[in-house]
């Protein structure tokens, strides 16, 4: 309610305030309010109402100019009544501070009875009550005016109120205080909406600074209207010293930008040059016009991306990431430990490391192992096979090109490897394939740290980690020409030899049994037996594919559930290879079986025992094999724990 009651409103809303001051037990000869706070309480209760208070309390004090010299008194209060400020003739509150009016007092009708302030709380209206109309007589020489004061929804959450004595009341108080509650009001709501300006401008700083690119905000002279965090760090200039300036300071090609702005055309992930602190460097630009309602041009917003984040980013989703790591080498034997010892000790260098090993030896895990372990992990893993690619496109795949450097050449040009593992590892693969004239191009790159793109004559700065591999011998292709010996020692910084799966059969049985549990899961087959006789071919198998063609084996042997003596005649070549094959072997393993010599089994007219006949099979494999535990444990089908548990058992029972 805005309006004072009408004079028959105010007699009955003053009767009825009369009985609930009766209810509530308050004594008609009271000298001060029953309610009052103080110390702790008191200054919780100011701290809850601090917001009414910033709002109120330059009108409490203009209230206060007016009336203090009239003998008034100007009183806040909560939306409980509670005293939370005033003001007025220093005289006059030394007396009222004798009634008990202070900070921290109720005026509410359960504390004081009737008055001014507990009727306009009660009835949400502005109200003046004079004399006799008070309840405890205390008041009955006061006039008090009072109206409650709203929030931006409507709520009340206090009350002013000007009180003097009624000797010298006026119709017009009451008037000027409803103007200061409206006034308070306002304010009130004002700063509400300041407030949620703030909170609404410090959520999109919030958002703007979380994003992992550059976001500036400009005119449509392109004259900067905000910037965040990131924008300043990419440009390497401070937020305050980005705004207010013009984006061509930083990106010289913005006018030909606006112009297609202008023309409502949207630009995305354009690769344009940057002026980073005074310096030259490339960024990811995107552009979007904002339009006010009609469709007229207000503005634009531009996002920037680093190059390196860029490249992340497509490295990551288009596979060039390492997946593989130390605990993927398969291999218990001293060669591999020591590779794996070494290659862990030489991760972190930025020095070029040349893998050389057979095929199928592991030379990209080995690679990904060797990226994965050292402080680059976070960069890209980009792998390029020299022999796979055509030699009119190795020069472009490797540094990249510019737009227009040839007819087909895509708009904005395209980075090459080099920019791609920047940061990361570049893993050239079947560097001996590589064609000589590029082999100058890649020492020189190597060298200067730099690279240029086809068609460009701009030097493009980068830091990438090479690990080039082959198969073939560098040196034999050095003395015939077709390798160039300055790359070589370029590339051979740290050298490393995987030597081929026959010269560590000691490996084998734990490739068997981790291949078949591998290719069981992935097949979703049943892991199948493997006959004793059968895995003691596939350890002396020579294996000229090395790993990879023993995990194609395994591979075809889940597929078909073991069961290989009808699979030869499918799967093997028409033109046998020098080297058996373990299927071929196999059906030559099952004729043996069938006819297997029974007497080996009698002595004397019995039968040996199973531990007679393990006994003797050990004795036979250490004396054929010279005592080398590893290739009697190979060729039994046991691991070497295995077998010195059983070499220690039989000697407990007297076997030397």
């Amino acid at each position: 309610m805005d309006n004072a009651p009408t004079h028959y409103e105010q007699r009955d809303i003053v009767k009825a305030s009369f009985k609930r001051s009766l209810y509530y037990g308050v004594e008609r000869e009271r000298v001060q309010p029953i309610k009052v706070i103080s110390g702790i309480e008191l200054d919780r209760r100011l701290d809850k109402n601090k917001r009414l208070l910033k709002a109120a309390q330059p009108f409490v004090n203009l209230l206060n100019e007016f009336v203090a010299e009239s003998g008034f008194i100007v009183l806040l209060t909560d939306n409980t009544g509670c005293i939370v400020a005033l003001a007025g003739d220093p005289a006059i509150l030394g007396k009222s501070t004798t009634f008990g009016l202070d900070s921290g007092v109720f005026m509410s009708e359960q504390s004081i009875g009737t008055n001014a302030i507990s009727v306009a709380l009660h009835e949400n209206a502005p109200i003046q009550i004079t004399g006799k109309e008070h309840f405890v007589r205390l008041f009955h020489d006061w006039s008090c005016s009072a109206a409650p004061i709203h929030d931006e929804k409507g709520n009340t959450i206090g009350c002013i109120n000007l009180s003097g004595s009624s000797l010298r009341v006026y119709p017009h108080l009451l008037a000027l205080v409803i103007s200061a509650a409206k006034a308070i009001e306002y304010q009130v709501v004002s700063s509400f909406s300041e407030m949620r300006q703030k909170e609404a401008y410090r959520f999109v700083s919030q958002i703007l600074n979380t994003l992992e690119f550059g976001v500036l905000a400009t005119d449509t002279d392109g004259k900067i209207k905000r910037a965040n965090n990131l924008s300043s760090k990419l440009l390497k200039v401070p937020v305050d010293q980005i705004e207010n300036r013009q984006l061509d300071d930083f990106i010289p090609s913005w006018p030909d930008y606006l112009r297609q702005v202008k023309k409502h055309e949207i630009i995305i992930d354009e690769e344009v040059q940057l002026i980073r602190n005074g310096n030259p460097d490339t960024a990811n630009l995107s552009i979007y016009p904002l339009t006010d309602g009609d469709g007229t041009i207000s503005g634009t917003v531009v996002t920037l991306r680093d190059m390196k984040r860029v490249y992340k980013i497509v490295n990551k989703y288009t596979g060039m990431q390492a997946r593989y790591n130390f605990d993927d080498l398969i291999g218990e034997s001293d060669e591999m430990k020591r590779i794996i010892d070494y290659c862990r000790n030489i991760s972190d260098s930025p020095s070029t490391v040349l893998i050389q090993g057979e095929s199928g030896t592991g030379k990209e895990v080995l690679a990904q192992s060797i990226h994965n372990y050292s402080f680059r992990r976070d960069g890209g893993f980009v792998a390029l096979n020299c022999g796979a690619i055509p030699e009119s496109l190795i020069e472009s795949e490797l540094f990249g090109y510019t737009e227009g450097a040839f007819t087909s050449a895509r708009k904005g040009g395209k980075p090459g490897k080099f920019e791609l593992a920047n940061g990361g590892t570049l893993f050239l693969d079947e560097i001996g394939e590589m064609p000589l004239d590029m082999q100058v191009k890649l020492l020189r790159a190597l060298q200067e740290r730099n690279i240029t793109r086809v068609g460009g004559d701009k030097a493009i700065d980068v830091d990438v980690r090479i690990i080039a591999a082959t198969n073939r011998n560098l040196l034999e292709l050095v003395n015939e020409g077709k390798f160039r010996l300055d790359l070589y020692y370029r590339l051979s910084v740290i050298p490393v030899y995987i030597p081929p799966l026959r010269n560590r059969r000691e490996d084998i049985p734990m490739l068997i049994n981790f291949f078949l549990n591998l290719k069981s899961v992935k097949l979703r087959k049943q892991l199948p037996d493997m006959d004793n006789k059968l895995f003691k071919k596939l350890v002396f198998y020579d294996w000229a594919g090395n790993v990879r063609e023993l995990e194609n084996f395994i591979e075809k042997y889940v597929n078909l559930n073991g069961n290989l003596d009808w699979a030869d005649e499918i799967m093997s070549p028409k033109v046998q290879p020098s080297k058996v094959s373990p299927i071929a072997e196999t059906q030559d393993l099952l004729a043996e079986q069938s006819q297997k010599n029974e007497n080996s089994l009698i002595e004397n007219g019995e039968i040996l025992s199973l531990e007679e006949l393990e006994k003797r099979a050990i004795e036979n494999a250490i004396s054929h094999y010279n005592r080398n535990m590893t290739r009697v444990a190979a060729s039994l089908g046991i691991s070497r724990n295995a077998l010195y548990q059983k070499v220690k058992k039989y000697q407990s029972k007297g076997w030397n």
